[in-house]
This record gives C-alpha cells, sequence and structure tokens, in this order.
C-alpha cells in the first residue's frame, strides 16, 4: 500500500503499543488524510479489520414467520375464552 511507505516508524510504534488515537493522530499529519480514512488505516495496520469506504450493513434477515401468526392466534382465543368464561354476564 502507498500509504504505509509514507508514514514513519513512530506510527507503527504507537499502535504496538497500544496508542491508536495518538497514532491516527500522527498519520492524519503525515498524509493528510480525514479522520474517518485515518482511524480506518490505523485499524488495518494493527489487523483488526481492512480499510473500506463503507461497511456494508448486515443482511436483514426475517424471523417470527408462521410461528409469530400462531402466537398471536392463541393469545387472542386464549383472551376470548378468559372473556366468555369469566368476564361475561
Amino acid at each position: 500500500m502507498m500509504i504505509e511507505q509514507e508514514l514513519s516508524p513512530e506510527v507503527f510504534q504507537l499502535l504496538a503499543d497500544g496508542r491508536k488515537i495518538e497514532a491516527v493522530k500522527l498519520i492524519r499529519e503525515e498524509t493528510g488524510l480525514g479522520l474517518k480514512e485515518a482511524k480506518d488505516l490505523a485499524e488495518a495496520l494493527v489487523g483488526e479489520q481492512a480499510p473500506t469506504e463503507t461497511t456494508p450493513p448486515p443482511p436483514i434477515t426475517e424471523q417470527g414467520g408462521a410461528s409469530g401468526v400462531i402466537a398471536i392466534i392463541i393469545a387472542v382465543l386464549i383472551a376470548y375464552l378468559v372473556y366468555v368464561f369469566f368476564l361475561s354476564d
């Protein structure tokens, strides 16, 4: 990566020491990157995640399905039976 070649050894030392905020500041000074890009680069350098422009949202999965409908029907049936046997005159 071209940007890695522009970074001083101090950036890598800060990351190795766990001082990511200071490393991000130094990356921004040395490269002119924005805050998000510098943070993404720092995280990629320590192996937390690869730098990406945007992280895609997690896939939407449908939950519930027929079991949710059945649960609602049973709840309504129970409410009706309670009304008929205990609350009606």
